[in-house]
Formats: structure tokens, sequence, C-alpha cells
């Protein structure tokens, strides 16, 4: 069964971001992004490849003459995703919307910094914008907030260029991309429950 268009995978900024034109996020989209304007951000064309990890900490305790380490809990860091998904670039609307993905994932893993960005909003010290990752449906991946740890592609020499407006770009790029869940604290404390995410219903916050 192919994925339902409602449930198709986005990276988009939070919601109503740049949607709303007096937003400070609209910035965004006035340059070589402009094309994700319409999605607030990244639909991907095609389903991505999603490797989804939770990991637990523990803390060993080893005691003299025994067979076992015993384990004191200590956390359960946020979860990480890891997208591995192409970006076809036949046409020239397929062309312009990789190379506005290539360019609002540089944008968003930038801090604000350097005297020009003085007395601007955002100013100089501004860190990457919290990002919102959705797929699948409610139950799966809704409306996670994401902060960007990395991103690679590739510029295979093996694959033909498409001229872009006298930029070229291949018509095929593999994009790898990596992000942590980042629950700001107070939401965690405020909204986040451990019987509502057992009973299910923790989903339609944004939890995982």
């Amino acid at each position: 069964m192919a994925v339902l268009a409602e449930n198709r995978a986005r990276l988009t900024l939070a919601p109503g971001g740049a949607s709303n034109r007096s937003s400070r996020n609209q910035f965004y989209f006035n340059g070589p992004a402009s094309s994700l304007r319409q999605h607030n951000g990244i639909l991907f064309p095609y389903q991505p490849d999603i490797t989804y990890s939770q990991s637990v900490n523990y803390s060993p305790y080893d005691m003299t003459h025994t067979n076992y380490t015993y384990n004191a809990y200590r956390n359960t860091p946020s979860p990480t995703m890891q997208l591995t998904t192409q970006f076809a670039s036949i046409t020239q609307e397929e062309g312009e919307y990789t190379l506005g993905v290539l360019h609002f994932l540089r944008s968003v893993s930038k801090m604000f910094f350097g005297k020009n960005d003085l007395g601007k909003s955002p100013s100089s010290g501004t860190p990457p914008p919290v990002l919102r990752f959705s797929a699948f449906g409610e139950q799966q991946f809704n409306n996670i907030p994401v902060v960007l740890e990395s991103f690679s592609t590739t510029y295979d020499s093996s694959i033909d260029l498409k001229d872009i407006n006298g930029t070229q770009v291949p018509t095929l790029m593999n994009f790898f991309i990596g992000m942590s869940i980042q629950i700001n604290p107070d939401r965690q404390k405020r909204v986040y429950s451990t019987h509502n995410f057992i009973n299910g219903s923790g989903y339609k916050d944004g939890f995982i």
C-alpha cells in the first residue's frame, strides 16, 4: 500500500510560520528556497527511508564477587532520526525544488551571526530554528519538533546535470538528514505524561 497523500513525509518550519506573512520565518522562503513556501518547508517527493532510534541510559554498579552488574536508570535521551531520500531534477520545476531544498537545509543549520544581523529579527546570537517532522499519520510522526543535526548529499560524477537558470544540479541526488527530537522543558513538564503516552493520546501532542 502506498503512503496516503496526507501522510507524506514533511520537514517544515513551526506551524503557521511562513504561511503568516507577518511571521519572522517568512524570510526563509524569500530567496532560493522560494519553491518551498507553499508547503512551509520540504514536502518529500519520494517517501524517504526513515531510521528511528531510541536509547536508554543506565549507570552500572559493579559489586565485588557478583556475576551480574546492577544498572540504575539515569535518563531516556531524545530519540534521533535519520532520513535517506532522493530528489530528481528532470524538469525545470524539479530542479528548482531540489535547489530550494538544498538551500533550505543549509539555511536552517546556521545561527544568526555577525554585525549585519544586529538590529534585525532574528538578531545575532539566535540559534537555528526548531523544525517539525511529520510522516505516516498521527500515531507515527505527528508534527514532531526536531533540530537538524546533520545533512549531506552526493554530487555523483556519473549522473547527468540539469541547467537551472545557469546553475547546474545533478538530475538525481541522494540526501541524508540527521535529526534529534527537541521538546522544550516547559512543555515536557506541563504537557507530557507517560500515562497519556502509553494509552496513545500523547502522539497528538507531538511526543514520540
